[in-house]
């Protein structure tokens, strides 16, 4: 059976914008619809990467599928705004149901927790970050002195003093930095969200362990420094499962405890790994301890449904109450599933149906999972037996793996991996380590991929090192 190729041509956007503007050009009056969509056709066909290709193994967004299609299709249909539940209460209760489902596969209760969608990974790590500071950076934190602002700032619109509270009074009657904690291993959106709200210098970067897993011993001496120093107010890690470059995961119990030791909001971060929650033999080997996490961010987009409009992000939490918080400007108590009141979004579409959809078949939804892991193995298994060296440990389908080639300087990484694309292969460069040779990042990111394209890339990998 020939390979179906996941890349296409290079080409500039900026040259495919000058094609469009041409072929769009109103001047001489309307464009038919019919026109603007065989002209995106075009165009998507002959240049954009294939996300349905079984050879897509390097770009984290699920293949399509029919039942997210029809479920896409239908709630587009009835246009639903998730933040009025009084129209859309059908829209809203499937919305809640698909919520709960994951809340328990994280151990959370939805008694007690909250769960929404968000537009992706950056939004509900943003999202981690405000509910974070909003329960941490208050009178209410007795690791936090009353040292640690200004009682003249902390006051109401007619200057009258009140107890400090991030919700209230935001950063400005801060005599110290609110900090967060991450690795090397982060993804970059925490980094971003901390420049929008609280300066990137609130971030502090701990080193690893040998599997380059935060090292939660020097996260503890981290924040005892930072305490000591009278200049900071430590209140959120950042835990990880599934780096985006690595596949690696954080060891989550260690870091759980020396979050509650110092009183710290923690956050994980699971966009992709967080699919293991749903295979009872995976989520014993990646999510130990992810019941201890304060919030999570979870990408269906990436793992159970097509980025589809406006992607499917998710932030989930066990503290609904802080989210209410942070998020409720309506003046009086709301429930859970009113998002508008609940999260940083107003107007949403519903993504609760094509999630649901691979939500109703559990076994299917696990065997499948377990699948891809199997296929992660055997990608390892056979790099290791053609002399490639793998650089990084994980039970994630997520391989990286470097030759003696590469070291020697025969072939560049990234020469393999232009090598890899002009035979249909999507596969990114990492380096793990600095200082280290590169490698070639692979994932089994498609369910159309199999064992025999596992093989063929391969024979691909050896024939670019031999």
């Amino acid at each position: 059976m020939p390979l179906v190729p996941a890349t296409r041509p290079p080409v500039s956007v900026g040259k495919l914008h000058r094609t469009i503007a041409e072929a769009l050009d109103t001047g001489g009056g309307d464009v038919a619809p019919e026109t603007l969509m065989d002209l995106f056709m075009a165009l998507a066909n002959a240049h954009d990467t294939d996300v349905n290709s079984p050879l897509n193994m390097g770009y984290y967004c699920i293949d399509v599928d029919g039942a997210s299609l029809v479920a896409l299709e239908e709630t587009e249909r009835r246009g639903a705004n998730i933040a009025v539940e009084k129209q859309h209460p059908a829209a809203v209760a499937f919305e809640l149901h698909s919520i709960g489902i994951i809340l328990r596969a994280f151990g959370i209760d939805p008694l007690r927790g909250h769960g929404h969608y968000t537009s992706g990974g950056t939004e509900a790590n943003l999202t981690a970050m405000v509910v974070a500071l909003g329960d941490r950076i208050s009178h209410r934190n007795r690791k936090l002195p009353k040292s640690a602002w200004d009682p003249d700032l902390a006051t109401d619109a007619e200057g009258n003093p009140e107890p400090f509270d991030y919700v209230r009074h935001g950063t400005v009657p801060l005599k110290v930095r609110p900090t967060v904690y991450v690795s090397p291993q982060t993804h970059v959106s925490v980094v971003k969200n901390a420049q929008t709200l609280i300066g990137a210098a609130s971030v502090r970067t701990v080193g690893t362990d040998r599997q380059l897993g935060m090292d939660a011993r020097a996260l503890e001496r981290a924040i005892i420094a930072d305490r000591a120093s009278g200049r900071c107010a430590p209140f959120m890690v950042v835990g990880t499962v599934g780096a985006t470059g690595t596949g690696i995961i954080d060891g989550l119990r260690k870091i759980a405890a020396v979050a509650r030791r110092h009183g710290l909001w923690f956050h994980v971060d699971a966009p992709w790994g967080g699919i293991a929650a749903f295979s009872p033999a995976l989520k014993k080997r990646c999510l130990d301890g992810i019941e201890l996490a304060d919030s999570i961010t979870f990408d269906p987009h990436k793992t159970l449904v097509p980025l589809g409009a406006g992607g499917t992000g998710m932030f989930v939490t066990r503290h609904r109450s802080a989210v209410e918080r942070s998020f409720n400007v309506s003046g009086k108590p709301v429930e859970t599933y009113d998002y508008g009141y609940m999260s940083l979004q107003g107007s949403r579409a519903a993504n609760g149906l094509r999630v649901l959809a691979h939500l109703v078949q559990p076994r299917r939804l696990a065997a499948r999972i377990e699948r891809e892991a199997a296929l992660g193995d055997m990608l390892r298994k056979r790099l290791r037996a053609s002399g490639w060296t793998i650089t990084t440990t994980t039970p994630l389908p997520v391989v990286t793996a470097t030759h003696v080639a590469i070291r020697e300087g025969r072939v560049s990484a990234e020469a393999i991996v232009r090598r890899l694309a002009r035979e249909g292969v999507l596969a990114k460069v990492e380096t793990p380590r600095p200082g280290e040779p590169p490698s070639i990042r692979l994932g089994i990111i498609s369910r159309r991929t199999g064992r025999a394209d596992v093989e063929a890339v391969v024979a691909m990998l050896n024939a670019a090192v031999a």
